[in-house]
């Protein structure tokens, strides 16, 4: 109930409001806004958080975004999925402007037909634990080929950078515009930058490389994805960290029925380029999710912006002394299952069984000191969730309910009861 949730946490009471218009048209160009708001019910708390705030602007192929949304761009399940590997919906969505093709567009290039999509970003991170807040660069390609009239393959890769800002440890980072074209080639920094930026490349930089395969028939979908993520060119070029990433199989039906969306992911990040530091005859220590320089990591607003089986914690006196990735080592096992168990009752199951082995350089720091590392042997944790939702029961009301469970050696073993009532005014008359 913690995870993908756009970075909300229901352990008190909340109120939430949406208001949301798609395709409005003006002159050939079309529209669509949102707004949604979250606030706790306290007395003593005036706690309100934008979780959407957005505008998008459609002409032809091409659009245009500013505000705080979900971009939803890698291939995995959107409704049963752990998350995806590069942008979730774990943490509430960072404000942005964003540009591009968001629907795959047909191309003929010679005798080679596809279709393609991208994207290009430049984000704001918060300030967190930084003096000045970071900014983030994303861009992602994608392409698409039909190999038979119901099969499709495709190819993606997403390149995220954190880069700008002010630490405390390492102070002002370069930010001008000459910086963030070293940011956008991946290159390294001008002499003003630090040591190791001058001779590696500047920012943090992360991603993945996004493959699926699709087929439809017969009323069903079948889809294989495999994201495979990369923190530095090693992983990224030449594939040094193995065969680490979340591997996903997904079946769906059109049809309402007792099992109408079945999927079985598999993740694994155990390789990481191998248990040694980065040296000249390594490339170890990947260490997904964190950076020397930015020590809060892959995150904002206190939660993992990526797959959030990826541990948020503190272990003073290791890799940092502030919040950072703690465990990015996972083998992790993860069951979703949808349907319907009437015309207006559906449910939703999620199961995950997972073995959390921590990270390299806070397992090498034990070492040294002799002490016994909490994630030697591997801390496995089972996670579940069962929802079931009624839909118009009365009038335009939607009910639900779920019951979420923890138990393991990775979290606090945690047992949580969610209600929730829903009104939908839009239903009320097409006209509104």
């Amino acid at each position: 109930m913690a995870s993908n949730q756009n970075g909300i946490i229901y352990k008190e009471s909340n109120f939430h409001f949406l208001i949301e218009k798609q395709n409005s048209a003006y002159k050939g160009i079309f529209f669509d806004y949102g707004l949604r708001v979250n606030s706790l019910l306290k007395s003593n708390s005036n706690s309100q958080i934008i979780e959407k705030g957005y505008l998008i602007i459609k002409k032809n192929v091409f659009y245009f975004s500013v505000g705080r949304f979900n971009q939803n761009i890698s291939n995995e399940s959107k409704l049963l999925s752990t998350g995806s590997l590069s942008i979730s919906n774990n943490a509430l969505p960072l404000p942005m402007i964003d540009i591009g093709i968001n629907e795959f567009t047909p191309v003929i290039f010679r005798q080679f037909n596809f279709q393609f999509k991208g994207g290009l970003s430049h984000g704001w991170f918060n300030k967190n634990q930084y003096l000045k807040a970071p900014y983030l660069h994303q861009k992602n390609l994608y392409l698409k080929k039909k190999i038979k009239p119901n099969q499709s393959l495709t190819l993606g890769i997403i390149h995220m950078a954190m880069w700008g800002g002010e630490t405390q440890i390492h102070l002002n980072q370069p930010q001008k515009i000459s910086d963030y074209l070293r940011i956008f080639f991946l290159q390294p920094a001008s002499d003003k930058g630090l040591k190791q930026e001058r001779i590696n490349t500047l920012g943090n930089h992360l991603g993945i490389w996004d493959l699926a395969y699709e087929r439809d028939k017969n009323q069903k979908k079948l889809k294989l994805y495999y994201q495979h993520p990369f923190e530095d060119e090693s992983g990224a070029r030449w594939l040094s960290n193995g065969f680490d990433g979340l591997y996903g199989i997904e079946i769906l039906s059109n049809e309402k029925k007792l099992i109408s969306q079945f999927l079985y992911e598999y993740l694994n990040t155990m390789n990481q380029s191998g248990p040694e530091g980065a040296s000249d005859s390594t490339y170890g220590w990947d260490n997904y999710y964190n950076h020397y320089i930015y020590q809060s990591g892959w995150t904002y607003n206190n939660k993992v912006i990526g797959n959030p089986l990826f541990t948020l914690g503190s272990n003073k006196g290791s890799y940092s002394d502030e919040t950072y990735i703690i465990n990015n080592r996972i083998k992790a096992h993860h069951i979703g299952i949808m349907g319907n168990l009437s015309k207006n009752i559906n449910y939703k199951i999620l199961i995950t069984n997972s073995r959390n082995y921590g990270v390299f350089p806070d397992e090498a720091k034990s070492k040294q000191k002799n002490n016994t590392y909490r994630f030697k042997n591997g801390l496995f944790q089972n996670s579940g969730v069962l929802q079931i939702q009624f839909n118009n029961i009365f009038k335009e009301f939607n009910f639900q309910v779920s019951y979420g469970i923890d138990q393991g050696q990775l979290l606090v073993p945690t047992k949580a009861l969610l209600f929730s009532i829903n009104y939908n005014y839009s239903m009320v008359s097409s006209s509104k």
